[in-house]
């Protein structure tokens, strides 16, 4: 009966190894494999003729300017307002919160076409600069791609950066004060050292997510002949040329190992920072300004977010009422038909139920594999769990589109998977089961492990605890995390330039090819419903929050379990 066990034990093992290497280590060794095949072997034929093109080493150029460009706004803004933030007794701190964050949930693609309308050729912005004797500001350019996409990265500097400066001891700031430094000299060589390294950090990452990103690049870069590395990978992927997919492979690689550099290095950085990891934040104001200074100070903060954040979108959804891209704004231009377009056109509403099925059950998958995991990892910590996440972990780091390619290599030898909705999910559910891990091992390090031992004692069974203990306890901060993921999923376009057929668009393939197609105001008007849609999804999120499911678990275990050990027999 032990051996039956035993042996039971060690084929579930040997399964569930075999699964994790099939879903998200294989597609990776497959492009591998793809980049070196040619013609009559195996050889680095395809990393040559990429390296002689002209193409590749102005992609990598690109690549590698936008990056650094954006990396530096992003830093530079993200920091100084988690400065703000942190130490400084202004007001109104949750609006401006609220208007950084806002850059964060709404998908990089929709700031692009944003700030395109805005920045448009005849538009009052460049109208304005010309009869000033400005130069109009061309966004379809270097300089363009490398502001939108610093304006998309600054809040993960902004949160990880104020994060950190919250967790730096007033003791050290108190110590140098009394060796006689003032508040300024303060701040410069002991709070800026002690956070250097979550805003490198921040950086690294900032750098990371504009090499990955494709819709930017894509809307801006594509029509103006600027290639960088993931719009390059696209175009040789859906070249259909004899090696397109090897060379495709082969620039992937490349992309790749960039990518995993980067993630390697900010990791190192992270563990350098770890100390203050167990330091409660401190919320406290820590530098007092005079009111007009604090009024300047948040006026200009109000100013600056509006001018980034509200202003363009404002003017993209202003554009989605015209009936020509670039007329005036007058009554005889107004019309409801691009609206008319979205909400009735059947293209559209198919890909939009694809985007929020997929959105939907991607939550599903991650909820429930990311918290098995994450239960198993908190009370257990096998080497099984953490191969699952190092895993989980390789597919969010590397870029979208090399993702894609892989899951173009892999699935197309699993019959009915490869031109179905069915790659879409997977592809989605690889991608973001490492952020519910995440957000699952959180919210699970809060439950006591006594009170599973309490509810075991008393006589209940596991499924019971999860029911009405450890579910109700960890119901709000997985939902709330989920969220994230329901958007991110719901919005993607990376995946799904490369993985969706011709019935199963989503929503941001569709206005991807409604800009590419010159039908700006029709893919204006589906960026505005869209929004509206993140924006009913935040409400939702947060009413759920006031939901005490903390609270119903409590005093369900209370009451049944007091019940059950008053009640039992000696």
């Amino acid at each position: 009966m032990l051996k039956g066990k035993l042996s039971k034990r060690i084929r579930l093992n040997y399964i569930f190894y075999l699964s994790v290497f099939f879903v998200f280590i294989l597609p990776m060794l497959r492009l591998v494999i793809m980049s070196i095949t040619v013609e009559h072997g195996i050889g680095l034929d395809n990393f040559v003729q990429l390296i002689k093109e002209q193409r590749t080493i102005r992609s990598i150029k690109n690549t590698i300017i936008i990056a650094t460009g954006s990396t530096l706004i992003s830093v530079g803004l993200g920091g100084i307002l988690a400065w703000i933030i942190a130490y400084m007794d202004i007001k109104r701190k949750r609006l401006i919160e609220i208007l950084i964050l806002g850059q964060y949930v709404i998908p990089s693609y929709i700031i692009t076409l944003a700030w395109s309308n805005f920045l448009q050729e005849k538009g009052f912005v460049n109208k304005g600069l010309l009869s000033f004797g400005f130069p109009a500001i061309n966004l379809y350019s270097l300089w363009g791609i490398i502001l939108v996409l610093g304006i998309c990265n600054t809040p993960m500097v902004y949160l990880i950066t104020l994060n950190m400066l919250r967790k730096i001891p007033r003791d050290l700031e108190w110590a140098a004060r009394t060796s006689g430094y003032s508040q300024w000299e303060t701040m410069l060589k002991i709070n800026l050292i002690q956070v250097m390294p979550a805003l490198m950090s921040g950086g690294i990452l900032s750098f990371l997510s504009a090499i990955d990103n494709f819709s930017v690049p894509a809307f801006l870069g594509i029509s103006s002949g600027i290639p960088v590395l993931s719009t390059y990978i696209y175009e040789k992927a859906i070249s259909f040329g004899p090696r397109a997919f090897s060379l495709a492979a082969a620039l992937s690689v490349m992309l790749s190992a960039i990518a995993i550099t980067g993630a390697l290095l900010q990791g190192k950085l992270i563990r350098k920072s770890s100390g203050l990891e167990s330091i409660k934040e401190d919320h406290s104001v820590r530098i007092q300004v005079k009111e007009r200074t604090r009024a300047i100070i948040e006026w200009t903060i109000l100013s600056l977010l509006a001018c980034i954040n509200l202003i363009p979108i404002l003017s993209m959804v202003l554009s989605s009422f015209k009936k020509f891209y670039g007329a005036a704004f007058n009554t005889v231009n107004l019309s409801l038909r691009n609206y008319q377009f979205v909400f009735t056109n059947r293209g559209v509403i198919q890909a939009v139920r694809n985007s929020i099925g997929l959105a939907l059950a991607t939550c599903i998958v991650c909820i429930l594999l990311g918290t098995a995991i994450a239960y198993i990892k908190v009370r257990r910590n096998p080497r099984a769990m953490k191969l699952v996440e190092y895993s989980a972990s390789l597919t969010y780091a590397i870029p979208g589109i090399v993702l894609a390619l892989a899951m173009i290599f892999h699935w197309t030898k699993v019959p009915n998977v490869y031109g179905t909705i069915k790659i879409l999910l997977i592809a989605y559910s690889t991608r973001y089961l490492i952020l519910q891990i995440k957000g699952s091992t959180t919210a699970l390090l809060a439950v006591e492990l006594e009170l599973e031992e309490a509810a075991a004692v008393s006589g209940s069974t596991k499924v019971g605890t999860w029911r009405l203990i450890i579910g109700p306890l960890i119901a709000k901060p997985v939902l709330s995390g989920t969220f994230f993921i329901f958007v991110s999923a719901m919005t993607e376009l990376t995946l799904s330039s490369m993985l969706a057929a011709a019935g199963t668009k989503t929503i941001g393939l569709t206005i991807f090819n409604l800009q590419q197609s010159g039908d700006y105001n029709l893919s204006a008007a589906m960026s505005a419903a869209v929004i509206s849609m993140i924006l009913l999804g935040y409400i939702i999120t947060e009413g759920m929050k006031k939901i005490s499911f903390g609270k119903l678990g409590k005093i369900s275990y209370r009451q049944q379990t007091q019940s059950k050990v008053v009640n039992r027999p000696c």
